[in-house]
């Protein structure tokens, strides 16, 4: 699954994403398609897919 960069529209949706997962988001590097966030005060960096994939295990969409 490769994710392009929309701008700052998919940074807002990723934000929440990490907010309704209890992380803070730092930021998304389109290129690598790596999302950085910071949980507990430690900063670590998920595949964006293996980052989805936690969400909507936890905030399954209906």
């Amino acid at each position: 699954m490769q994710f392009k960069d929309f701008g700052r529209g998919a940074r807002i949706e990723l934000s929440k994403m990490a907010k309704l997962l209890g992380m803070k988001f730092i930021g998304y590097n389109p290129k690598d398609q790596q999302v950085s966030l910071e949980i507990h005060g430690k900063g670590v960096t998920y595949p964006l897919e293996e980052f989805i994939q936690q969400y909507e295990r936890i905030c399954p969409i209906t």
